[in-house]
């Protein structure tokens, strides 16, 4: 399973943080620091669970099960924005 970003939604890169805006819902979201380490992932092209984790453990000193958690829970609420989809 992979996941991408929506057509959705455009973001943008202010003091440190990648603010999401939903087209459809007129909505902006912001990222924290690691979050936009998953987002910039995302925005190379579809991204798996492990090779986010991989972005994520790159950067921060965490372990795998717990990065792998965190980004399913993001993952879920992003989906849950329409501003990411799951494609096989």
């Amino acid at each position: 399973m992979k996941y991408q970003l929506t057509s959705n939604q455009i973001s943008s890169k202010v003091a440190g943080e990648t603010v999401i805006l939903n087209h459809n819902k007129g909505a902006y979201y912001g990222l924290d620091e690691v979050g936009v380490v998953i987002w910039d992932a995302l925005e190379q092209g579809p991204q798996t669970i492990d090779s986010l984790c991989e972005a994520v453990t790159n950067a921060y000193e965490v372990d795998s099960d717990t990065c792998k958690a965190d980004i399913d829970h993001l993952m879920n609420d992003l989906i849950s924005e329409k501003l990411v989809e799951i494609i096989k």
